[in-house]
């Protein structure tokens, strides 16, 4: 992979060396303002089950180029998330992505969607203002993913799945990705096929990731007990009152594992819909006990004149090892927008999170219980 990469890369760093043409620069942006119910000012749910005024704005550049040769260029970043107008750090860029394209394919880097994601991506149906979560978005380990700041776990969250190495080549409505994480170690495939039928279009896809061993830091707290002298353990057992120290981090290794995915969408007329299923096993070792995690989505939305309606549904239907707790779980939202001109929509929702069970293995406690959350959004969204 390693070798295809790096082969790729210095080919179309040949390609582009000559003077280039066409460029250009332009501004992009979005804000919104509204009110939230049980929610942070980021949409993820807070437990507080109050009302409050939210309100975000953003902005970014697209920059493009073209050489003699035929060869495009871009990258695009947005400004909140550069780091001193840099958009990247000592661990590579996080933030932001670049691109260099031909008849060869497209081959980008940074914080783009990993070959997986690319082709399978998430189930339609949420509208809302803010997104309340993101609990329709597929739990992808190769974009750093995992079951959500919702429940507060973070399992599979990998800190250097950015940025994302990734080449793309498609003809015909049939597409490959390819793709790997900074450090060139894990595997990732994506393929899929989109065509269009009398009144609308569908689309398959499937993905694959081989991903190595990473370390983690949680910093979610630390869950303790009372150890019976008077001082705290972590070594807790059912029947103790547990309480979170706040502002503590644990690091934790996750084993090397794989994940598949695939994906259904299409939509016809004024329907959409799409189910996205996903497995992933991280592996044990004779160190560290790895996890299971499967998860079934459905989601769809309905418009007509400026009125759009969405729902989604999505059940952790394996939750195994450290991962126990999620087991059974679901998650699901009703959402709607009515389109007001000119970028500019009136949208809204309600869902109800996962929420966890409290989990011991051998004694310890792994996790501490989180009940799940109906959140809820209202305000007007803005596209610039």
């Amino acid at each position: 992979m390693k070798n295809v990469l790096f082969t790729t890369t210095a080919l179309a760093a040949l390609a582009i060396g000559g003077v280039a043409s066409a460029q250009g620069i332009s501004l992009f942006g979005d804000a919104r303002l509204g009110l939230g119910y049980n929610i942070n000012n980021d949409g993820s749910a807070n437990g507080d089950e109050d009302l409050r005024a939210i309100s975000r704005v953003r902005f970014g550049v697209n920059m493009t180029g073209e050489t003699d040769s035929g060869i495009t260029f871009g990258a695009t970043i947005r400004a909140d998330n550069a780091r001193g107008g840099q958009g990247d750090d000592t661990n590579g860029m996080s933030a932001g992505n670049v691109f260099v394209s031909g008849s060869w394919g497209t081959l980008t880097y940074g914080d783009t969607n990993a070959a997986d994601e690319q082709w399978v991506g998430d189930i339609p149906g949420n509208l809302s203002l803010t997104g309340l979560g993101d609990l329709q978005e597929t739990f992808f380990i190769s974009n750093g993913g995992s079951f959500g700041t919702d429940n507060a776990n973070n399992f599979a969250s990998n800190p250097f799945a950015r940025p994302t190495v990734r080449y793309d080549f498609d003809i015909a409505g049939f597409g490959i990705s390819l793709s790997s994480n900074r450090d060139l170690t894990d595997v990732v495939v994506g393929a899929g096929y989109q065509a269009d039928f009398g009144g609308g279009s569908f689309g398959i896809g499937v993905g694959y990731n081989n991903y190595k061993s990473f370390r983690q830091t949680v910093g979610t707290g630390l869950s303790v007990c009372e150890d019976g002298a008077g001082g705290l353990t972590t070594t807790c057992n059912a029947g103790d009152d547990v309480f979170t120290i706040a502002g503590a981090d644990s690091t934790t290794e996750v084993p090397e594992g794989e994940q598949w995915s695939a994906a259904v969408t299409g939509d016809w007329e004024n329907f959409g819909l799409g189910v996205v299923w996903t497995q992933a096993d991280s592996k044990s070792n004779d160190f560290v006990e790895g996890a299971k995690f499967g998860t079934i989505g459905v989601g769809g939305t309905f418009g007509w004149d400026a009125f759009t309606v969405g729902a989604y549904y999505v059940n952790i239907y394996e939750g195994s090892e450290r991962l126990e707790g999620y087991d059974g779980k679901s998650a699901y939202g009703l959402t709607a927008a009515y389109d007001l001109g000119g970028g500019a929509q009136v949208a809204g929702g309600v869902a109800r999170t996962f929420g966890r069970d409290e989990l011991f293995q051998g004694g310890s406690l792994i996790q501490t219980d989180q009940d799940a959350d109906t959140v809820a959004d209202f305000g007007i969204k803005m596209a610039f």
